[in-house]
C-alpha cells in the first residue's frame, strides 16, 4: 500500500526511510505530491500506480476533447492516453485532467473546460481546502468537479503506459521537506 504526502522544495527529495521509497509527480515543481511505497518492488508499484491512474483518468474522460493541466509524470501519462485538443486551436476542453493538485491547477482547470463541462482531479489537492469563487467557477456554467482515485491496484494497464511509466517515475533523492 502506498502513503501520499504534500512536498515541498522536492528537489530537495525525501528523507531516506527503510519503510518508504517515494516518487514525486514533478520534481521541478515548488511543491508538488508524492507517494511512497515499501522498498521491495517500489519502483514497479510506482510506476503501475501512476500509470493506472492515467489510465482511469483517460477512460472517465471518455471521447470529448481533453486538456491535462501540470506537467509531472501524472500529467504526461494522461496526454499519453488521451491527448488534447491541438494547441493554438482556441477550443476549450469538454473535459480538463487536473494533475497538480495545486489551488492554481485547480482555478486554471475550472477556468479552462466549456460550461457544463467535467474537471476531473487525477491528483489528490495539495490543502485540505482551496478558496475558490465556487458560484462562477463552479454553479452558473454547470461545471462537474470529479475525483479520480489513485489505483494502486494490480490490473490490466495499455503496455505503453506501463513502458513509458517505469522509464519516467523515478524515486526522490536526498533530504525532505514534506506535510
Amino acid at each position: 500500500m502506498s502513503t501520499w504526502r504534500r512536498v515541498t522544495r522536492p528537489s530537495e527529495g525525501l528523507p531516506a526511510a527503510a519503510e518508504a521509497v517515494w516518487f514525486a509527480d514533478d520534481p521541478e515543481a515548488a511543491e508538488t505530491w508524492a507517494y511512497g511505497y515499501p522498498p521491495t518492488g517500489a519502483g514497479e508499484r510506482a510506476a503501475h500506480a501512476w500509470a493506472a491512474t492515467a489510465h482511469a483518468a483517460a477512460t472517465a474522460a471518455g471521447g470529448a476533447a481533453v486538456q491535462v493541466t501540470g506537467d509531472g509524470a501524472l500529467a504526461r501519462l494522461v496526454r499519453l492516453a488521451l491527448p488534447g485538443p491541438a494547441p493554438g486551436t482556441g477550443h476549450r476542453p469538454e473535459v480538463v485532467v487536473e494533475t497538480t493538485g495545486t489551488t492554481a491547477g485547480i482555478r486554471e482547470a475550472l477556468a479552462s473546460v466549456v460550461p457544463k463541462g467535467r474537471v476531473l482531479l487525477a491528483a489528490r489537492p495539495l490543502s485540505t481546502t482551496t478558496p475558490l469563487p465556487t458560484y462562477h467557477a463552479v454553479h452558473l456554467p454547470g461545471v462537474r468537479v470529479l475525483p479520480i482515485p489513485w489505483d494502486d491496484r494490480a490490473g490490466d494497464i495499455p503496455d505503453h503506459l506501463m513502458a513509458h511509466a517505469l522509464r519516467d517515475v523515478r524515486p526522490m533523492g536526498g533530504g525532505l521537506t514534506g506535510t
